[in-house]
């Protein structure tokens, strides 16, 4: 991979180093090995993603089974292999949604760190939505956002005004959530459809700062699947960051795929290993938040949590250093 960006504002960074970070999310496992360099320049070394669905369980008992630790595990253990020719100076494990509502997690964060070492940090909704503003903050010239990361078990909603984030939460329903919730039948019912819609505003009923008018930035495993569909055309994933979709585009596509079966969408190479089971789950987020907000389009950032993360340590480094 030979990705370069640079960091914009104060998140800079004049250290030397390779990091890697692991992100547990809800619907998969991501890692990222990253090297920054002088004058605020990164390059992404490679990345790597596998399919686990953790956050299925969580809807349903919150609690993680044995057979998805046991997958955790191994899928930590290839990970850990590939970042070993590396040689990075530290590898960070973190996780999010699905980690952060099991019961018991603590079991998790025991068998990884006997199993590989790894001490794993869950990080709390406030930290979540932190890093996505972060990670906008610092690839994006926009200085007042509404940054929305739609995941599997959870939704980030923060807004940044003259560059400064003044608001930002977590609320509990995400692609897989709500797919399992209302979605799950093949065709989906016109009643659970609406029932959907309904819990989703209910949600965002008290946000009223998401009428700022601002900038709709959106990011995660949802809009990069919307996102590389619209622009399938002579584009690909590493061109996607800060596209333009419009609502329009968006409500047609959910439109396209809610009169599709489960057979056919799991034949669209975008939503390949396992999205397509949880696809109109995280659109519907996406159009409900769409309609609080006055925004007429969405702009897509490729970076995100990890990527927000990796900015902020970087940059206490950086403090440290001097």
């Amino acid at each position: 991979m030979d990705q370069f960006f640079y960091i914009i504002g104060t998140m800079g960074c004049d250290v030397n180093l390779k990091l890697a970070v692991i992100e547990i999310g809800s619907n998969s496992i991501r890692t990222s090995v990253y090297r920054s360099s002088k004058k605020n320049r990164f390059k992404t070394l490679d990345r790597w993603r596998e399919p686990v669905r953790l956050g299925k369980s969580i809807t349903q008992s919150r609690l993680l089974t044995n057979d998805q630790i046991e997958e955790t595990i191994d899928v930590l253990k290839k990970f850990q292999d590939r970042i070993e020719r590396y040689q990075v100076d530290r590898i960070s494990l973190i996780a999010t949604a699905a980690v952060r509502m099991a019961k018991n997690q603590e079991q998790l964060i025991f068998a990884v760190l006997k199993e590989t070492g790894l001490q794993l940090d869950i990080i709390n909704e406030q930290e979540e939505a932190y890093y996505d503003y972060v990670a906008v903050r610092s690839t994006m010239r926009i200085k007042d956002a509404l940054i929305v990361d739609v995941g599997g078990g959870s939704s980030e909603i923060s807004l940044a005004k003259k560059g400064r984030l003044k608001y930002g939460l977590s609320i509990p329903i995400g692609a897989i959530s709500i797919s399992d919730l209302y979605l799950a039948s093949d065709p989906i019912k016109t009643e659970q459809l609406t029932k959907a819609r309904q819990d989703i505003s209910r949600r965002l009923e008290d946000l009223h700062w998401m009428k700022t008018p601002a900038t709709f930035v959106g990011l995660g495993g949802t809009l990069r699947a919307v996102t590389s569909i619209l622009n399938r055309e002579g584009k690909n994933k590493k061109n996607l960051h800060n596209s333009v979709i419009s609502c329009e585009q968006i409500d047609a596509l959910f439109d396209k795929l809610i009169h599709t079966s489960l057979e056919e969408r799991s034949q669209i190479k975008e939503l390949s290993d396992g999205r397509y089971e949880v696809i109109l789950g995280g659109i519907l987020i996406i159009s409900e938040i769409l309609k609080k907000s006055p925004s007429k389009e969405i702009r897509f950032s490729n970076f995100g949590v990890r990527e927000g993360y990796v900015f902020n340590y970087f940059h206490k480094m950086n403090l440290q250093e001097n």
